[in-house]
């Protein structure tokens, strides 16, 4: 699989998931980080590429899926990443 789309949607605001991913190289966006620590401390959705894996940092906005006829996801949180 040359892309994969991450995504999180339900989490309280600030709440966050991290992913190694082996082989994958480049995120379409996010903010790049220098180190894997410094992904850690991240505030916001990052990246950081290191020893053959791509690491990211998915942080939730606190957009949550519509309820009731005629609503659909919330804008959510997402992020591509490919090999």
């Amino acid at each position: 699989m040359p892309t994969l789309a991450l995504s999180v949607s339900e989490l309280e605001a600030g709440s966050w998931v991290m992913f190694e991913l082996p082989g994958f190289t480049t995120a379409a966006s996010g903010t790049a980080q220098d180190s894997l620590d410094a992904l850690r401390n991240a505030g916001a959705t990052s990246y950081y590429k290191g020893n053959g894996s791509l690491w990211v940092k998915v942080v939730s906005t606190g957009d949550i899926l519509g309820s009731g006829p005629g609503k659909g996801p919330g804008a959510g949180d997402s992020l591509q990443v490919s090999r």
